[in-house]
């Protein structure tokens, strides 16, 4: 993760530790992601590291306890989700089997967006910190939606990202604070117009072979990503890393169809970095093998 903006001191104490990295991805929002798993007995302490980090438990962690001065917390367990903030002091005494996700982002990430939703000055936003609550939608996400997609395959970036954007506007609605105050935030009207619709179609057509993210295809439309994405939807029906996948899937089929180019070349052509993504995308999809549709047309 050395092409992150800010130093990652969560990632970097676990990595001396006995922990096992078990996948990572940074994101083009600048948000990292890690699936850590651990067995051993031992205390972490993470001292004020200057970025904010969301745990969310995906198995065991009942043996875990976070320490305070005078008392201990528990109630660890698969569901469970930890907050830490940027500026805070958290000790962790770890005890048997463990396996989580982290969230890494910036303060300065976290107020971007907010204002970029608000279009106001946000410098006095602060995020809670919060130890083993449950938050079933937070908890979805990242177990049904950021787990299952290849974070090392380019067709998932844009569903990564909007994914990583989604999970910081949920914590801005419910676990932010801006001058003593909850964020509520601002509802978007309408769809896109009829010309930035045949824009957006325009583009996403000539760069199905490439990585796109939210980020990349908001500022085709010059909104932000917050509004783009919900403008998006209202005006085709689904989201836009969902419009893109099958985008790709749909023109594959095409070239399956109508060109002798092989697996692997069509794969490339559609954005997916490797044919094994590519076939187990077209399978759930097509309920059926790139190659077995190819022999059936």
């Amino acid at each position: 993760m050395a092409d992150t903006e800010f130093s990652l001191r969560v990632f970097d104490c676990l990595s001396q530790t006995a922990a096992e990295l078990q996948q990572q991805v940074s994101l083009s929002n600048g948000t990292s992601a890690a699936v850590w798993q651990r067995q051993e007995t031992d205390l972490t302490h993470y001292q004020r590291p200057g970025h904010h980090t969301l745990s969310c438990y995906l198995a065991g962690g009942q043996g875990i306890r976070r320490l305070f001065k005078q008392r201990s917390q528990s109630g660890g367990g698969p569901g469970r989700i930890c907050l830490m903030p940027s500026e805070a002091d958290s000790q962790w005494e770890v005890s048997g089997d463990i396996q989580f996700m982290h969230l890494y982002f910036s303060d300065a990430q976290l107020r971007a967006l907010a204002e970029r939703i608000h279009d106001k000055d946000m410098r006095h936003l602060s995020l809670q910190d919060l130890t083993f609550f449950e938050d079933r939608w937070l908890n979805q996400l990242c177990q049904q939606v950021l787990l299952p997609l290849n974070w090392r395959d380019s067709a998932d970036q844009l569903a990564l990202s909007s994914a990583s954007d989604m999970l910081l506007v949920h914590l801005l609605k419910h676990y932010c604070d801006h001058t003593g105050k909850a964020l509520s935030l601002p509802a978007s009207k309408g769809g896109l117009a009829p010309y930035t619709q045949r824009l957006m179609l325009d583009y996403i057509e000539h760069h199905l072979d490439q990585p796109l993210t939210l980020a990349q295809l908001a500022s085709q439309a010059q909104l932000s990503e917050y509004h783009f994405a919900r403008m998006f939807k209202a005006s085709f029906g689904q989201p836009p890393h969902q419009y893109v996948t099958e985008r790709r899937l749909q023109r594959a089929s095409e070239l399956l169809r109508h060109s002798q180019l092989s697996l692997a070349e069509i794969a490339l052509r559609c954005g997916f970095s490797s044919q094994s993504h590519f076939n187990q995308r077209f399978k759930v999809f097509y309920q059926v093998t790139p190659a077995a549709f190819r022999k059936s047309h």
